[in-house]
């Protein structure tokens, strides 16, 4: 599967240009966009008979805790579900097309905030970090790296116009601190924590449409929500 494919599949699945490209600078480093790849140093396996051996059972895929495929599955819950995915559809761990429908299944069922974020947000550097710390969760928050990444795959995609040159402002080229934002990103930031509010609003009935927009109306929801807020201590 190409790496345009698996952007194809992203967008298709509802997902903004910076929400698809923002995911796969994160698959890239966890993967290097190689389905099959298991993870160093926690296996004696090559790749492919690691794979193999997923397959047919002689090893414990679910709780071997080995990082496998394009987003590194770990964790045994995670993989048992996946493995149940392979099974149901006939094909193997390794198999690119589906591994991508899973990634796309699990934001939608069990990282439905993730999700929503990708499909509206035009932020990369955000859709970019959100995944990484809420979806993939790495021992290490390598943001930089990852935005790196996903802003080659938006220049290769979408092209390298305004959009990728304010997103550049954010690049580990600027030396800034992925916890401290730039003055010139300020803006960007509080319509990002807008969009989370917004996210959590709807989600609890108080809003509709999530786009990171400061209107009067959203003001008043606002207002509402956190007023039953207090009411419920």
């Amino acid at each position: 599967m190409t790496n345009r494919e698996i952007y194809d599949a992203f967008r298709a699945a509802g997902m903004t240009e910076a929400g698809a490209c923002g995911l796969m600078g994160n698959m890239k480093a966890e993967s290097g966009m190689k389905p099959n790849i298991a993870q160093r140093g926690m296996t004696t396996l090559t790749d492919e008979r690691y794979t193999a051996a997923a397959d047919n059972g002689s090893i414990d895929f679910v709780h071997d805790s080995v990082g496998y495929g394009y987003i590194q599955l770990t964790y045994w819950s995670r993989k048992q579900k996946y493995l149940e995915l392979c099974r149901k559809l006939g094909k193997s761990v390794g198999d690119a097309d589906t591994q991508i429908k899973f990634i796309i299944m699990e934001l939608m069922q069990d990282y439905q905030m993730v999700f929503m974020l990708l499909r509206s947000s035009n932020d990369l550097y955000e859709c970019t970090r959100t995944v990484c710390i809420q979806y993939e969760r790495p021992a290490i928050n390598n943001v930089d790296a990852r935005y790196e990444f996903a802003l080659q795959f938006f220049n290769e995609f979408c092209g390298s116009g305004a959009l990728a040159m304010e997103h550049a402002v954010h690049s580990t080229a600027t030396g800034s601190d992925v916890t401290a934002p730039t003055t010139s990103s300020s803006d960007a930031g509080v319509k990002a924590a807008v969009m989370v509010l917004q996210m959590v609003m709807s989600y609890a009935g108080y809003w509709g449409a999530v786009t990171g927009e400061r209107s009067p109306e959203f003001f008043e929801a606002l207002r509402t929500f956190t007023a039953d807020l207090e009411k419920a201590k």
